[in-house]
C-alpha cells in the first residue's frame, strides 16, 4: 500500500493515489512483479492456419518464458476488424498480445472508410516475427513450367486467364494487381475466402493459376497436385532450390510479401513490452522453434520493437500506393 511520508496540501495526496495502482498495474500484483495473469494470444483467423500455427508456437514460448498459461483465441472474421478491437478493448498491461499480418496493420485503413481503428498508432509493435513466403501456383498439368511462361500465355490469350488469391484486397491480390498493371496484361484476378476453396478450384481447372503462401498450400505440391512456377520475393527457399525467386528491383517482377507482427495495445508500458520481446526472442532462436520454421518455409525476423514500429509504419504507406494501384473501391 502506498503510504505519504509528508502531507502537502490534498492534491499531492490524490495524484498519488491514482499512480499507485498504475504502478502495480505496470508491474505485477501485489508484490509480484509482472506478470502474474494469464495470457491471451489473438489470432484473427480460425484454427489450423499459418497465423494460428504462430500463434500456438508464440503461446508455448511464453509459458516456457514467463510460466504463465498463455491461451490461443481464435476471433476469425471481419477482414480481421474483430480481432484487433478486441485487444484494443483489453486493458493496456501486456497479457493480450495480437498475432497480426499487413492486412490487420497495414492494408484494412485503406480497404475500409471506417476501419474502427488505425493499425499503425493503435497498435504498438513487439517485433515482426517472421515472413510467410508465397509462390505462384498451377495445376501439375499445366503447360507452364515457370512465371515467364504464364505471362507469355496471357500476353498471347488476353482476357483468358484468371488467377485466384485467398481473400479480397489482401496481400497476394494488390501484389498481384500491381504485377498485371506493370505488365499490362489483361487476366482477371479472382478473390476467395480462404485458401481451400480456392486451392481446389485450381485443381478443378477452375481457374488459371494461384498465389498462396507456402505453409497453406505445400501439401498439394508435395502430394504433386500443383506445381510452383515461382517464389514471390527475392530470397530462395532452401526446401525448394530448383523454384525461381523474384527480384524486387525489378519493375515486372511479381512481389508477395506478408509480415507476420506481434502486437500490444498502444498504452503498453514500454518496460513490459521490452520483457515480452526478450522473451520471444529467446524462444524464436531455439533450434526446436527453427525446425518448425523450416518446415514450413517460414522465415524469421524478430526486429527490436522501436525498429518495427518503424517498419510497420513504411509498410502502411507502401501499401497504400498499391491499394491505389489496384483500382478496387474503398469499402
Amino acid at each position: 500500500m502506498f503510504k505519504l511520508v509528508k502531507w502537502i496540501g490534498g492534491t499531492l495526496v490524490t495524484v498519488a493515489a491514482v499512480c499507485a495502482p498504475l504502478a502495480a498495474q505496470a508491474q505485477g500484483s501485489g508484490d509480484k512483479p509482472w506478470p502474474t495473469k494469464p495470457f491471451r494470444v489473438v489470432v484473427p483467423f480460425p484454427a489450423g492456419g499459418s497465423q494460428d500455427l504462430m500463434g500456438r508456437l508464440l503461446a508455448t514460448e511464453l509459458e516456457k518464458a514467463f510460466g504463465n498459461t498463455a491461451v490461443v483465441e481464435n476471433i476469425s472474421g471481419g477482414a480481421t476488424v474483430p480481432a484487433a478491437l478486441s485487444i484494443l478493448n483489453d486493458r493496456p498491461n501486456g497479457y493480450a498480445l495480437f498475432v497480426a499480418s499487413d492486412t490487420t496493420l497495414n492494408i484494412n485503413q485503406h480497404v475500409f472508410k471506417n476501419p474502427k481503428y488505425d493499425g499503425t498508432k493503435d497498435f504498438y509493435p513487439v517485433t515482426v516475427l517472421n515472413t510467410f513466403p508465397h509462390w505462384l501456383l498451377v495445376r501439375k498439368d499445366a503447360p507452364f513450367n515457370n512465371i515467364d511462361d504464364l505471362k507469355k500465355y496471357i500476353q498471347d490469350n488476353p482476357g483468358k486467364a484468371s488467377i485466384s488469391v485467398n481473400s479480397v484486397g489482401g496481400t497476394a491480390h494488390l501484389g498481384l494487381s500491381k504485377w498485371r498493371k506493370n505488365n499490362n496484361l489483361d487476366f482477371e484476378i479472382v478473390p476467395y475466402r480462404g485458401s481451400a476453396p480456392a486451392n481446389t478450384d485450381l485443381i478443378g481447372g477452375h481457374t488459371t493459376a494461384h498465389v498462396d503462401t507456402l505453409g497453406a498450400t505445400v501439401g498439394f505440391v508435395k502430394e504433386g497436385r500443383t506445381k510452383p512456377l515461382a517464389i514471390l520475393q527475392k530470397k530462395p527457399i532452401p526446401q525448394f532450390v530448383d523454384v525461381m525467386s523474384q527480384d524486387p528491383a525489378d519493375p515486372g517482377a511479381l512481389i508477395v510479401e506478408v509480415n507476420v507482427s506481434v502486437v500490444v495495445h498502444k498504452d503498453t508500458p514500454r518496460p513490459i513490452v521490452q520483457k515480452l520481446y526478450d522473451a520471444i526472442k529467446d524462444g524464436a532462436q531455439t533450434k526446436a522453434f527453427q525446425q518448425r520454421m523450416d518446415e514450413l518455409a517460414f522465415q524469421t525476423v524478430l526486429t527490436d520493437p522501436e525498429t518495427s514500429a518503424q517498419f510497420l509504419r513504411s509498410e502502411t504507406q507502401r501499401y497504400g500506393d498499391l491499394f491505389k494501384i489496384s483500382g478496387l473501391p474503398q469499402q
